[in-house]
C-alpha cells in the first residue's frame, strides 16, 4: 500500500502543491512580466509594447494548459492504477482536474494581485483534455505496436 502511495498518489499531491505556489502573488502578471517581457524584447527587439502584452498573456495561459495537462496525466495514472474502466478513469480525471482548477481560482480570490477567472478554469480543463487525448493516442499506438509483434 505504501509503495502505491509513493508511486501513484504522492506525485499528484506534490504537483497540486506546485499549482498552489503558482497561484500565489509570486506568479502574478506583474511578477512574471518582469521576466517574460524582457526575454521577449531581447528575442524580438522591434516588438511593440502591445505585442509584448499579448505574448505575455499567451505564455501565461500556455502555463495554465501545461500545468493542468501534467496534473491530468498524473491523476490519470493514479486512477488507472485503481483498475477502473477506461471511461471511468477519464471521467474521474476530468472531474478531479475541474475541482482542482475551481479550488485554484477560489484560492486566488484571497491573494492581493491575483483574481479568479472562469476562463482560466477553461484553459485548465483544456490542458486536461489535451493530455487525455495524447494519452489515448499513445496507448492506442502501444497496443497496436505490441499486437503486431
Amino acid at each position: 500500500m505504501r509503495i502505491r502511495f509513493f508511486e501513484y498518489q504522492l506525485p499528484v499531491v506534490l504537483w497540486l502543491l506546485s499549482i498552489f505556489v503558482f497561484s500565489t502573488d509570486l506568479f502574478s502578471t506583474k511578477q512574471t512580466g518582469r521576466i517574460i517581457i524582457p526575454v521577449l524584447m531581447f528575442l524580438f527587439p522591434t516588438i511593440s509594447y502591445e505585442q509584448t502584452d499579448f505574448w505575455h498573456l499567451v505564455v501565461r495561459k500556455s502555463g495554465h494548459v501545461t500545468e493542468y495537462a501534467v496534473l491530468a496525466t498524473l491523476a490519470y495514472r493514479c486512477f488507472k492504477n485503481e483498475h477502473l474502466s477506461l471511461s471511468d478513469t477519464r471521467i474521474r480525471t476530468i472531474a478531479f482536474v475541474l475541482v482542482a482548477a475551481l479550488l485554484d481560482e477560489w484560492h486566488q480570490l484571497f491573494t492581493a494581485f491575483r483574481g479568479a477567472s472562469i476562463m482560466d478554469v477553461g484553459y485548465d480543463c483544456l490542458g486536461a483534455v489535451w493530455a487525455l487525448g495524447l494519452i489515448g493516442v499513445y496507448e492506442t499506438w502501444r497496443i497496436r505496436s505490441h499486437s503486431i509483434l
